[in-house]
C-alpha cells in the first residue's frame, strides 16, 4: 500500500506522498473551523488518499514556538507555565503539546490548533502525530556525522536553526521572520554564537525561498566560509520519512 504524510502549516493542510513528496491533492487552507470545513477535508481525505489505497502513516504539524525543557526538571503539570517563559501568551484556540525527545532526554514544547488535534482524533485516531521541528531534531541526531553543523529548517513564518557541535546538540532555537533577509541577518548577528569551527549549513525549505537564500549568501563576505547546502521540500518529505 502506498503511504502519504499529512502535513498542517500554519493554515494549510497538504497530504503529500512520502516517496515523490508530491501533493495528492491542492493544499487546503484553513482560516477558520467549523462544521463545513471539517466535512469538505474529510471528504478532500477520502476521496484523494484512501478510496486510492493510500495510507496516511503520520500527520506532521508546523509550529511557531518550540522550546526544549531538559527530562531531569521537567513537570508534565506545568507545560504551559514552561511555555509563557519563552512566549507571553498561548495564541487563542490553539492547546500546549509537550513531546519527548529521547536522544538528548528533554520535552519539546510547542502548541497546536484546536481544532486540528480534534479533527485527527476523530478521524484519523490511530496516525501518530508529530511536531516536524521534533521530527527533524529526532532525524538529525540519529542520522547527522557532522562535527560542526548548522541545520535551517524553514515554515511559513518561522524557522528552526539547529547547531551541532561534536554530533551533539548545541542549541535550538524556533525564530519568527518575515522575509528570507531576516533569516540572513540572524546568522550574520549570531556567527560568534555558532560552534566552535562551523563550516557547513544545511536548508530545508520552499524552492522560491531556497532560491532567494543562496544569492543572499553568495553576497555576503560574512558567510562565504559557511557551506550552504539546500534542500527542498521533497527532500525533506523523504528525510523525515
Amino acid at each position: 500500500m502506498s503511504a502519504a504524510i499529512l502535513i498542517f502549516d500554519a493554515k494549510h493542510v497538504f497530504v503529500k506522498d512520502k516517496i515523490s513528496g508530491q501533493d495528492l491533492f491542492t493544499p487546503f487552507r484553513v482560516d477558520f473551523y467549523n462544521k463545513f470545513v471539517s466535512d469538505r477535508l474529510k471528504h478532500l481525505i477520502q476521496e484523494n488518499v484512501i478510496q486510492k489505497g493510500i495510507d496516511i502513516e503520520e500527520i506532521l504539524f508546523h509550529s511557531n514556538e518550540g522550546i526544549l525543557v531538559p527530562s531531569e526538571i521537567y513537570n508534565l503539570d506545568k507545560k504551559e507555565d514552561y511555555f509563557r517563559l519563552n512566549y507571553s501568551e498561548i495564541i487563542e484556540n490553539h492547546i500546549v503539546v509537550d513531546e519527548k525527545i529521547q536522544s538528548i532526554e528533554a520535552f519539546l514544547i510547542s502548541s497546536q490548533p484546536k481544532w486540528l488535534s480534534a479533527f485527527c482524533v476523530e478521524n484519523l485516531p490511530q496516525t501518530p502525530m508529530n511536531n516536524s521541528s521534533k521530527k527533524y531534531l529526532d532525524k538529525v541526531l540519529e542520522t547527522d556525522k557532522g562535527e560542526n553543523d548548522i541545520h535551517i529548517l524553514l515554515k511559513s513564518d518561522s524557522f528552526d536553526i539547529i547547531k551541532l557541535q561534536n554530533q551533539k546538540l548545541y542549541s535550538f532555537n524556533c525564530i519568527a521572520y518575515d522575509t528570507m533577509t531576516d533569516v540572513i541577518y540572524f546568522l550574520i548577528a549570531h556567527l560568534n554564537k555558532f560552534p566552535t569551527e562551523a563550516k557547513s549549513a544545511i536548508l530545508f525549505g520552499r524552492e522560491k525561498d531556497i532560491l532567494e537564500v543562496k544569492t543572499l549568501f553568495s553576497k555576503i563576505e560574512d558567510l562565504k566560509n559557511i557551506s550552504l547546502t539546500t534542500k527542498n521540500e521533497k527532500q525533506l518529505i523523504q528525510f523525515l520519512a
